[in-house]
């Protein structure tokens, strides 16, 4: 009983200390910030992530370290990356939002890259493990009028043909489709 009460109490506190101070903290950041400069110019659109064809992983975790835009000739554009946690690429109906990009006036092309961190996981009946994710980046070139139609570029990542057995993990070898 004793431990209980103490446990209760020690709980108690934390949430109280963490508590304090709160309140100041909201005051300095008193709305949204912009995803871009306010003289930023260009089109803006979206890039998305979605796992398709699941041969039956309860779980396939990855995490994106950086996406670079650039125009055909090479003149990088401005990101804003917006995947900042693992996501489950499992979920049939979830195309995950990796970042924002502007694209100025003129450009009809632009040069996409999505680079993964090192590793991520996996869940199936059988077990789980790793996933090898140290490939070379997704690469892709996308037309600006491709984009114009919707506002995004949804890049499939096939889990059925990306997926390689290699021991106990599994080795991402992305097979991928893009939709506008």
């Amino acid at each position: 009983m004793k431990k209980l009460l103490m446990l209760l109490t020690v709980g108690t506190a934390a949430l109280v200390l963490g508590g304090c101070g709160g309140e100041s903290r909201m005051r300095e950041s008193p709305g949204p910030r912009p995803d871009f400069p306010a003289d930023a110019q260009g089109q803006r659109f979206e890039l998305r992530l979605k796992g398709v064809n699941n041969p039956g992983y309860a779980s396939a975790l990855v995490q994106v370290r950086r996406v670079s835009i650039s125009t055909v000739e090479g003149q990088p554009l401005p990101v804003r990356l917006k995947a900042r946690f693992p996501m489950d690429l499992t979920q049939p109906e979830q195309a995950h939002l990796l970042g924002l990009f502007l694209v100025p006036e003129g450009v009809d092309r632009v040069r996409v890259e999505v680079e993964f961190d090192d590793f991520g996981g996996y869940e199936e009946a059988s077990g789980g493990g790793v996933i090898d994710t140290r490939v070379a980046p997704l690469r892709f070139e996308a037309p600006v009028a491709y984009l114009a139609e919707r506002g995004h570029a949804v890049v499939h990542l096939d889990l059925g043909q990306s997926l390689r057995p290699l021991g106990d993990a599994r080795l991402l070898l992305p097979s991928l489709d893009v939709r506008y």
